[in-house]
């Protein structure tokens, strides 16, 4: 079978031979080889077509493999550009908080701070009721020293490790301190409440039954006690009622810091002992 499909090839072969042959011969090659072009012409056409398809094809995965690297390109230089703000809104964050630590070393000029990062919260109805913070025992840190923010009052220092310390801030019904409120010099305790607790609020209780206690009038810490020195912002008065039960007058207080979001805080170290007018 191989071999009659060979002898029949080369018979065709012979015969195209010998056709293309007698044609030159009498002349008519230019014809044969119009009428063989125009044979050939659409094979070539759709050869060439072919051909430039595939270059086209291959143009346009190129140019695609060009778009994907220059997207990546700009998709790392968009990251950069994203850490590069974020870098710079934490130096601008930085620097307000430093800014706002030396005004209130000017202040109190009998201050010793030591700044102090919060770790870990322990959250009760979305606020903090108590702290962990990355200073301890190595950086000088003692159980009972005040934790404040340039905003106002924290809380106490409760728990000392070597590197770390818990706070129990002023929100925690388990804490009281001496308060005043230095516009009336009407003094009492501040001190957590389950019923305020919800809503980020505060007690000051045991004020006298006919104190001048106003709706705005500002709450400090008195100095009264071992913990807090005088003076320390606690927040503001946002209403006033009489407890039939003590006979005395309550207010409830707004704190000046936002226990719903902390992150960086000082710790007093050391103060000169002074308490304001009245006090419990």
């Amino acid at each position: 079978m191989k071999h009659k499909f060979f002898i029949v090839c080369v018979c065709i072969g012979l015969c195209a031979a010998l056709f293309t042959g007698v044609f030159a011969v009498m002349g008519w090659g230019d014809l044969l080889r119009q009428v063989g072009g125009g044979i050939l012409y659409p094979f070539q056409w759709t050869a060439r077509q072919i051909g430039r398809g595939f270059s086209g094809f291959g143009r346009y995965f190129a140019d695609v493999r060009g778009m994907q690297d220059e997207i990546e390109s700009l998709r790392a230089e968009n990251e950069s550009l994203r850490a590069d703000l974020i870098d710079a809104e934490l130096i601008r964050q930085e620097d307000r908080w430093l800014y706002a630590y030396l005004s209130m070393k000017e202040e109190h000029d009998d201050w010793q701070l030591c700044a102090a990062s919060v770790t870990a919260t322990v959250w009760s109805d979305g606020y903090a009721t108590e702290l962990t913070l990355n200073k301890g025992r190595s950086a000088g840190i003692q159980t009972g020293m005040p934790v404040v923010t340039t905003e106002g009052l924290v809380g106490v220092v409760c728990e000392t490790g070597l590197a770390y310390c818990k706070v129990r801030t002023i929100l925690d019904t388990d804490h009281a301190a001496g308060a005043c409120l230095p516009r009336s010099g009407e003094a009492g305790m501040i001190e957590g409440s389950f019923t305020e607790l919800h809503d980020g609020k505060l007690v000051l209780r045991y004020l006298d039954a006919e104190a001048d206690a106003q709706t705005g009038d500002v709450c400090v810490t008195s100095g009264r006690g071992t913990v807090y020195p005088y003076g320390i912002p606690a927040g503001t008065v946002e209403s006033v009622s009489a407890n039939a039960y003590t006979r005395t007058t309550e207010a409830v207080i707004v704190p000046f810091c936002d226990f719903s979001d902390l992150d960086q805080v000082m710790i007093l170290t050391a103060y000169e002992h002074t308490t304001g007018e009245g006090g419990p």
